[in-house]
């Protein structure tokens, strides 16, 4: 019984010491508490007050320039702000411009180009500016027509497939679209010149990123017809520029050639093949991407 009551005893007196150890931790608890929010009180929030003055800067934003990028005889150029109460102002330049100094004008409506031209923007809202904007719209330089017998790969097809003969050459950033670009295969492709031309130079344009599976053709080949069924070999070029080689390049193929009249010119690239072992994509297939076609 005695030992009973000495367990029992010994058991109150622990539920005794939880409480006091419970309420000295809340008690703890609540003075830290008190004391760091005095402290934030007092040395973060006695001193702020609210700024009034204090307004976001809008940036105005560029205008878009609109107009067929390859024309025939002339196109309607349109320029529109994002902001209906932007004021736009713009400049064309043309080869007639070359020696004449230009200055932005207030754009009031659309209007007629039947010039290879370059049209620059800029919107102002309240005085501030937005980023001057550049398109460029080219008239054909011929009417030739042009069959490619090889297929593009879909997200490399440029604007069609007068992009191979409209006189605009792609850029070095080939991403911007500029490039028609063709898989495991060789590209092939017929140009009908709509009537007899005399040639002298012949010339294509192709473009390396090897890290990208984009390599140079092996080489190059031109044929000429006056029926467009029978063709007769006018050169023969070869790439001189390495597989390996990583820097992004540009590679006109030209050759002068005797006088030759044709009605047809064939070009044909042959594609590199499958990737090297030395390549990370190794057994992968290659691109050829060209852009240009162009003789004198």
């Amino acid at each position: 019984m005695k030992r009973k009551l000495v367990v029992f005893s010994l058991f109150i007196t622990q539920i005794i010491d939880a409480q006091n150890f419970s309420q000295d931790v809340s008690s703890f608890i609540e003075g830290e508490e008190h004391e760091i929010t005095q402290n934030i009180n007092k040395s973060e929030f006695e001193n702020i007050q609210p700024d009034e003055d204090f307004k976001y800067t809008q940036q105005t934003d560029s205008p878009v320039i609109s107009a067929d990028r390859l024309f025939d005889f002339s196109t309607k150029v349109e320029i529109k702000s994002m902001n209906p109460r932007d004021k736009i102002y713009y400049m064309t330049i043309d080869a007639s411009d070359a020696n004449k100094k230009k200055t932005f004008t207030v754009y009031k409506r659309p209007f007629m180009i039947s010039r290879t031209t370059q049209v620059k923007a800029y919107a102002e809202r309240k005085g501030e500016k937005s980023s001057v904007i550049t398109a460029s719209f080219n008239r054909r330089p011929n009417y030739w027509n042009i069959n490619t017998i090889s297929k593009a790969a879909p997200q490399y097809t440029a604007s069609g497939k007068l992009a191979l003969i409209d006189g605009i050459r792609g850029d070095i950033n080939w991403q911007k679209g500029e490039w028609q670009g063709y898989q495991g295969q060789n590209f092939e492709a017929i140009i009908d010149f709509k009537s007899p031309q005399q040639l002298t130079t012949l010339s294509s344009t192709y473009l390396q990123d090897s890290k990208a599976c984009i390599l140079m053709p092996k080489k190059v080949v031109y044929y000429a017809s006056m029926n467009g069924k029978d063709f007769i070999l006018l050169k023969t070029i070869d790439n001189d520029i390495d597989p390996k080689d990583e820097k992004v390049q540009i590679k006109d193929f030209t050759t002068e050639i005797l006088p030759t009249e044709a009605l047809y010119l064939k070009v044909k690239a042959y594609y590199f093949g499958k990737l090297p072992k030395s390549h990370q994509g190794n057994g992968g297939e290659t691109y050829i991407f060209i852009d240009e076609i162009s003789v004198q």
